[in-house]
């Protein structure tokens, strides 16, 4: 199971916020407004259905995916319910029009969004722990929450405990000219990925305080 002591969730943690600092000052440039992101907080959990937090099981939400590899392997997520996806393209684009008019918009953008934040969260990981990671290209899905990962049941019998996947959960607070918008990054990894994530924070910590 997963044991991440305080610091190395803290670590975890403020790693990604440099990766999202980064990526808030690529989306300020892109779009010419003060774009500001934050990871207030990072949270585990065993089967997709425990993440609840996002949406609904029937919620429409519109998704970012890409598959990631290194010394540790998995996908990672850009997850927004639909409405707050559509709100943001419009804060972000800074268009007046309708949320059900934004839907042609949607796509192209969150692509961008998404390849920036992924991206910018798993390079900072990549830099800073000295080993590299590779990324897909970034894949748009709109669909029922449920149906976002529709290969993880939440109630198949375990016969591995190693192949079970876990997911990191983010939330990222985007903060826009007007008011907030919350969404989520999921890292999806199964345990040995993530015991190789432990042990390579470990080994930075190990570094950092000799």
């Amino acid at each position: 199971m997963i044991d991440l002591s305080d610091l190395e969730r803290d670590t975890i943690t403020e790693l990604i916020n440099i990766g999202v600092g980064r990526a808030a000052a690529s989306l300020s440039e892109m779009v010419d407004q003060s774009v500001e992101l934050t990871v207030p907080s990072i949270s585990f959990v065993q089967r997709f259905s425990d993440a609840n937090l996002i949406a609904a099981p029937h919620e429409v939400v519109s998704a970012v995916t890409q598959s990631f590899k290194g010394p540790f392997n998995g996908d990672a997520l850009l997850v927004f319910p639909e409405k707050r996806s559509l709100e943001l393209v419009r804060r972000l684009l800074q268009v007046d029009v309708p949320l059900d008019s934004l839907s042609d918009l949607e796509q192209e953008a969150l692509m961008e969004v998404g390849n920036i934040i992924l991206n910018a969260c798993l390079g900072s990981i990549s830099n800073v722990l000295g080993h590299p990671i590779n990324c897909s290209m970034p894949v748009f899905r709109k669909c029922e929450t449920r149906d976002l990962m529709p290969d993880i049941s939440p109630i198949s019998p375990i016969e591995d405990e190693t192949t079970v996947p876990f997911l990191l959960i983010l939330h990222v607070q985007f903060m826009l000219r007007e008011n907030d918008i919350d969404g989520y990054v999921l890292f999806v990894m199964d345990l040995d990925s993530i015991q190789t994530l432990k042990q390579m924070v470990q080994r930075y910590l190990e570094n950092a305080l000799s």
